[in-house]
């Protein structure tokens, strides 16, 4: 018998029963079953989800969201000071 993967999926607050089904279907479209799903929770992400399964991460969180855009504007912003 194969044993179950592994795959850590972090979100800000616990997943609900309906939510946990949801996405053991939707990761079960590119992760071989069978797995479990690890849960921790990081009220720093904000909103989303990060799933980690072995080289995979996936990335929907807020936080990773507000952080790419920060580094856009203040990298358009010094284009525009170093431009003048």
């Amino acid at each position: 018998m194969k044993d179950k993967e592994k795959v850590k999926v972090t979100t800000p607050f616990p997943l609900t029963e309906k939510q946990r089904e949801i996405l053991y279907e939707k990761l079960g479209r590119i992760i071989p079953e069978p797995f479990i799903i690890e849960e921790e929770i990081d009220p720093s992400l904000i909103g989303g989800i990060v799933v980690m399964w072995e080289e995979l991460l996936i990335d929907c969180s807020i936080k990773t969201q507000l952080e790419r855009l920060r580094g856009e504007m203040l990298k358009e912003a010094l284009e525009y000071v170093n431009g003048r």
